[in-house]
């Protein structure tokens, strides 16, 4: 059974009676939202999808908790935003203009990538929900029983605390209503509604929680509160909140036994990144790779696949190099396989969590990747000259491949592909590479132009490149590498190396005048 499937199954065994499922998952917009974000919620969607095949109710909620205070200015943000620090990122101008916040601008990348990965959620912005004081009653009834979460936290950290820690403990971190920033402390509470606080900034009040928002609970409190709040049955976690004395620790204890909901039903899953980085992915350093540069070269189903194919807790990276064309060839022949009726069980599963749309079924290439890749550069990624040099080499390029893979395969070359699949054309004869040519090796270029005109057709190139360096060779020279060399050196001199796309092709694509521009050099 795949292990979306028995989550699902434990979640209906945890919690019968419930007509209808929320699944949870959501962040903390800090920085930019990068791909291991990713995990959490296609974990949650998966879950939600075996509900619903199993004949439930489900739904599939993503929180945004932009009512987080701006701790920290990453890399990518200019160093004078040290003086938003402490306000909530809801109320932090976007550094780059374009939305009314800086939690907005980092949130509209991934909610316009997730439809684009089959995952449709509702989303809550949790500031809306605290300044609306949606939440007072709960957070009243933590601030009553602030004694006993301090000593359900305490316990998970293993230390002593004494009683004046205890007494002075308030799971309130209340922003200040003259400067905004969280630099407070809690001087006072009623018991029932009345909070009393003062800032750095001097500013001093006695609010009253029940007719408006002073601030939000510590994410401890906060968490378990939105569960039992929200009604939730499912909610993922990294592999640090779910480690022994973790959030999944502290939380569902306090989700019980402070706010009197059945604890939820959760599991933890693996960290995952990009071969070769060796920095760990962070929305606050500014060190990430978002889900839209991930679909800029990957297939939606293909992402989806990968986290499909294994369990939650394996751990495993993208591959922006070379291993991209083992990854589409594995995934072509899965789906080959499933066509033909060859596929396990569980290879079924996993395609079918695989599937982001119900209308478009995804299709298996009908061409390489790499092959793809190669005449992408030569048409610039532009479909119909892509069509047609494809159908110049005998093959045939479906519609779907040329709408959903060229420009892939075309992003991929410009951006991450490694040098030997790059194509660039040089702007000008390399006439120092030309004189350390030998004379037969001129005289070979020099007939190739003297026989274009004749010859440019795909097969008549093609028999012409074959046949220039065989003819007179000495007694004992090998074609083979005659040939080979000979193609190495038209290479050299059209793109400065030593290998590229199909030689008859490329020459074509290019065309004669700038094939000619590239290797006259009597001119």
């Amino acid at each position: 059974m795949h292990w979306a499937n028995r989550a699902a199954a434990k979640i209906i065994e945890k919690f019968p009676e419930k007509r209808k499922y929320i699944c949870a998952s959501g962040i903390t917009p800090s920085g930019t939202v990068h791909i291991g974000n990713l995990r959490d919620v296609i974990t949650s969607e998966f879950v939600v999808r075996a509900l619903q095949e199993k004949g439930k109710q489900a739904e599939l909620i993503w929180s945004w908790d932009d009512y987080d205070r701006f701790r920290k200015v990453p890399q990518n943000v200019p160093a004078n935003y040290k003086k938003y620090l402490g306000l909530p990122l809801c109320e932090v101008p976007d550094p780059f203009g374009c939305h009314k916040s800086y939690a907005l601008h980092f949130e509209a990348e991934l909610e316009e990538s997730l439809p684009q990965l089959g995952i449709k959620a509702r989303f809550i912005r949790q500031n809306e929900m605290y300044k609306k004081n949606a939440y007072w009653r709960s957070i009243k009834k933590a601030m009553q029983q602030r004694q006993k979460i301090v000593r359900i936290l305490f316990a998970a950290k293993a230390q002593e605390k004494t009683a004046e820690d205890i007494k002075n403990y308030y799971p309130l971190n209340v922003y200040c209503q003259k400067c905004g920033r969280d630099t407070t402390k809690i001087t006072d509470y009623d018991g029932e509604n009345l909070v009393s606080y003062e800032c750095k900034c001097g500013f001093k009040e006695t609010a009253d929680i029940s007719k408006k928002n002073i601030g939000k609970l510590a994410w401890r409190v906060d968490w378990p509160m939105r569960w039992a709040y929200e009604d939730v049955s499912f909610e993922p976690a990294g592999r640090d909140h779910y480690s022994a004395g973790g959030s999944f620790d502290v939380c569902p204890k306090i989700e019980k036994q402070v706010f009197g909901a059945k604890p939820l039903y959760f599991i933890g899953y693996e960290w995952l990144g990009i071969t070769g980085q060796t920095h760990k992915m962070s929305g606050s350093t500014g060190v990430a790779f978002t889900s839209k540069m991930l679909l800029e070269i990957y297939e939606p189903e293909i992402i989806r696949w990968f986290f499909a194919r294994v369990e939650p807790m394996t751990k495993f990276d993208f591959d922006l190099g070379d291993q991209i064309l083992r990854n589409y060839s594995e995934w072509d022949a899965l789906l080959r396989r499933n066509q033909e009726g060859k596929t396990t069980p569980q290879e079924k599963e996993i395609l079918r969590f695989s599937s982001a749309s119900k209308t478009q079924k995804t299709q298996a290439g009908s061409i390489s990747f790499r092959q793809l890749a190669g005449v992408s550069q030569v048409s610039c990624g532009k479909p119909k000259q892509a069509a047609e040099i494809i159908a110049s080499e005998g093959d045939k390029i479906s519609p779907y491949d040329l709408k959903n893979r060229l420009p892939r395969a075309f992003a991929w070359t410009q951006k991450y592909a490694p040098e030997e699949y790059r194509v660039n054309v040089l702007e000008k004869p390399n006439r120092a590479f030309w004189h350390k040519l030998n004379r037969r090796e001129q005289d070979n270029l020099k007939k190739l132009l003297s026989e274009l005109a004749n010859n440019w057709t795909k097969d008549k190139l093609t028999a012409l490149l074959y046949s220039i360096p065989k003819a007179g060779l000495n007694p004992g020279e090998n074609p083979k590498a005659a040939q080979r060399e000979f193609f190495k050196i038209i290479y050299r001199l059209l793109i400065n190396s030593e290998r590229g796309p199909r030689l008859p092709t490329f020459m074509l694509a290019l065309g004669k005048k700038k094939i000619t521009a590239l290797l006259d050099f009597d001119r």
